[in-house]
């Protein structure tokens, strides 16, 4: 069984600007089902601003990865099967997320998607909106360390 054992390895990608408490919960959440999790983290076309937060310490025994383009290149390159993590709050998260699935099954038809529902304290935490408690410096309660 060792002699073929293959780990269980999950990309949780997102622009994570900032990783916040939700993200943490998603990712906690995740590691329970996965041997391991990799942090991608990238560059979204849509989202026009530059990174304003740094990464909290408590990610510094992750793996990490940066990529741009296409998260099926991201996870083609990783050369391993992995299943994608997606965090899903509400109905206009799983709109979206049903969209993007469709989009990555025509590039990658294979590919594996599981979706985790934030607990109730964090589901309303959003990367947009934490920016924009940060313009009057009400954000710090919802990022990590």
């Amino acid at each position: 069984y060792i002699a073929h054992w293959v780990p269980r390895i999950a990309i949780f990608p997102g622009s994570f600007n900032p990783f916040h408490k939700g993200h943490w919960n998603i990712l906690k959440k995740a590691e329970q089902s996965f041997d391991k999790v990799i942090i991608a983290i990238g560059t979204n076309t849509q989202k026009q601003h530059a990174s304003q937060f740094k990464l909290p310490k408590r990610l510094h025994g992750y793996e990490i990865i940066r990529f741009k383009g296409l998260l099926t290149d991201c996870i083609t390159a990783l050369q391993t099967p992995v299943t994608v993590i997606r965090g899903i709050r509400n109905h206009t998260d799983f709109q979206f997320e049903e969209i993007q699935l469709r989009y990555l099954q025509d590039t990658m038809p294979l590919i594996a998607v599981v979706y985790i529902i934030p607990d109730r304290e964090v589901m309303h935490l959003s990367s947009s909106g934490i920016r924009s408690l940060k313009t009057i410096n009400r954000h710090l309660p919802y990022l990590i360390s």
